[in-house]
């Protein structure tokens, strides 16, 4: 192999190599909010559960 060819293939890796890690990013920006949203609910339904128990007089079982 030429040297011409060597530093094609090896622009051509680094190429793709940057694409996947766009890939990734795009990914974990994505998983990112999905926690977030899920954690959101989380707290929503735990003070659900607290309010419900402040009515029954019952003492909250959740660790703080």
């Amino acid at each position: 192999m030429s040297a011409w060819s060597d530093i094609r293939d090896s622009v051509r890796r680094v190429i793709l190599m940057q694409d996947k890690i766009d890939r990734l990013a795009n990914g974990l920006t994505r998983l990112s909010t999905d926690v977030m949203d899920h954690e959101k609910r989380l707290i929503r339904i735990e003070t659900m559960i607290e309010m419900a128990q402040a009515r029954r007089g019952d003492a909250p079982r959740f660790p703080r």
